[in-house]
């Protein structure tokens, strides 16, 4: 039977990425975007409310979709599978997608200018890193399914499995301690979690995909919300001021941030596990809103900071519908475009059936 909450947990967090994007933008708190302009300060309780969880929530998601991966191919199929639908995708990222980011960064924030004096080749890997944008999720999730597959070699026997099964309420909220350790492991560029994001990737598919942890989580998700929100008050009061990535391993932001993720992940599975047509468009659109958003977001930040003077919080819902349309207009056209599509990660499933779109098992969206 289909987790269909695990599709819906999917497309929303790619909504609240754009969310996320359009209050880091015109927030007061310090976090750098590609392009920054004035805003409303009390709009950045929104990123202060969603950033820690979202997306630890989806890589825990992600190595859940690894298991139901892994149960139908090998592992060299499953590390071809993400070849082409993670790292392929990521690259074509960076090469033509990536140089639109990265120029408008360069030109207003005056980044030639600084980094005139350093040589060609690493103004131009600075540009990479600057373009990046979004992608950095097609790349660390690429890192963490070869990751996976050596743990797979290595517990042949499906030990961790076993014992990843047996994971109670107590046991699921002791592991806020490891949780809080890997987030301390590996953080780079503000970006790259890596301890973190391994460590919640192993646990999606060793103990988060059995159905008798899920509905342990779904029977006590009430009380978990509960808690989840109140941590959530009291760390965006002790955070508010500072940029949010500043402040993300701070040990009331990550106990925020583990209680959301068992919170979310019961609920959705208690009250959410149905698809409507909706629910489906989106699940089947959300890669490529997710992949397409950022250029357009930026630009149309610019253009209505730079050259309009609307009241701010018009410039919050233009930024976001634009960047939202954009990247649903971007996403339908490229999928019918040959070649185009696969270096994208967006591929036509069949096209004698309704012309249906397949996207990453473990991407952002299915």
């Amino acid at each position: 039977m289909r987790k269909y909450y695990l599709d819906n947990i999917r497309w929303s967090v790619i909504v609240l990425v754009l969310v996320f994007h359009v209050v880091s933008i015109y927030g007061s708190c310090g976090a750098v975007m590609s392009y920054n302009a004035p805003g409303i300060p009390a709009m950045d309780a929104i990123g202060y409310l969603i950033y820690p969880w979202f997306m630890p929530l989806l890589f825990v998601v992600s190595g859940i979709c690894a298991r139901f991966s892994l149960s139908k191919k090998s592992g060299r199929e499953y590390i071809r599978e993400r070849v082409w639908r993670l790292l392929v995708p990521f690259v074509f990222y960076l090469i033509l997608i990536g140089p639109l980011a990265s120029g408008l960064s360069f030109r207003v924030n005056h980044m030639e200018e600084v980094f005139a004096a350093l040589p060609a080749p690493i103004i131009f890997c600075i540009r990479i890193v600057n373009g990046m944008g979004p992608s950095w999720f097609l790349l660390q999730l690429f890192v963490l399914s070869l990751v996976l597959v050596l743990f797979r070699k290595a517990d042949k026997k499906g030990r961790l499995s076993a014992w990843g099964e047996r994971c109670s309420i107590p046991v699921l909220l002791a592991f806020y301690l490891p949780v809080l350790g890997a987030a301390q492991l590996l953080y780079i560029a503000y970006t790259f979690r890596i301890g973190l994001y391994l460590l919640l990737f192993l646990l999606g598919y060793y103990v988060f995909s059995h159905d008798r942890v899920q509905r342990s989580l779904q029977k006590h998700c009430i009380l978990l919300l509960a808690a989840g929100l109140a941590a959530g008050v009291a760390q965006t009061a002790v955070s508010w001021g500072k940029p949010y990535q500043a402040v993300v391993n701070n040990w009331l932001v990550m106990l925020y941030t583990w209680l959301m993720i068992l919170a979310i992940l019961g609920a959705a599975g208690r009250w959410w596990n149905r698809s409507t047509c909706f629910t489906s468009r989106m699940s089947i659109r959300s890669f490529g809103i997710y992949y397409f958003h950022y250029v357009p977001m930026i630009y149309a930040a610019w253009f209505l900071s730079e050259k309009l003077a609307l009241p701010y919080i018009m410039n919050y819902i233009m930024t976001f519908v634009f960047s939202l349309a954009s990247a649903v207009l971007l996403g339908e056209l490229f999928v019918r475009i040959p070649v185009l599509n696969v270096l994208f990660g967006l591929k036509k499933k069949d096209k004698k059936r309704d012309k249906k779109i397949i996207v990453p098992v473990d991407a952002p969206g299915k």
